[in-house]
């Protein structure tokens, strides 16, 4: 009897901008955060400097809705929450505003 070997392919994405810690992020977090921000998604691209007000507040609209709709009450009456949108996009929001405080594009795939 044989074994079956199965190989899980995952794309890790790197974005990066001068003065900012780079940001790596899994494919499906990646295309989540860029189907909010109303954008493709490809192996390689830039965020201009000029587009990222609006790339930020997009996103923080975004993990704002989804922290309403992510609490719950239990039994305790404490309120609980699963993994949230606010805790993985956080590092990518962060780098968002680096890159707009600094004046820098945002790149990856490069």
């Amino acid at each position: 009897m044989g074994f079956k070997w199965c190989m899980l392919i995952f794309m890790l994405y790197q974005f990066k901008s001068k003065n900012s810690a780079n940001c790596l992020m899994l494919q499906d977090l990646s295309i989540r955060i860029f189907e909010i921000l109303e954008r493709e998604l490809k192996p390689k691209g830039i965020l201009l400097v000029d587009q990222l007000p609006e790339l930020i507040q997009k996103l923080e609209d975004a993990i704002a809705q989804d922290a309403l709709s992510g609490e719950s009450i239990d039994q305790d009456n404490t309120k609980t929450q699963i993994d949230r949108l606010g805790a993985r996009a956080y590092p990518f929001l962060t780098l968002l505003k680096s890159a707009l405080k600094y004046q820098n594009p945002i790149v990856w795939g490069v």
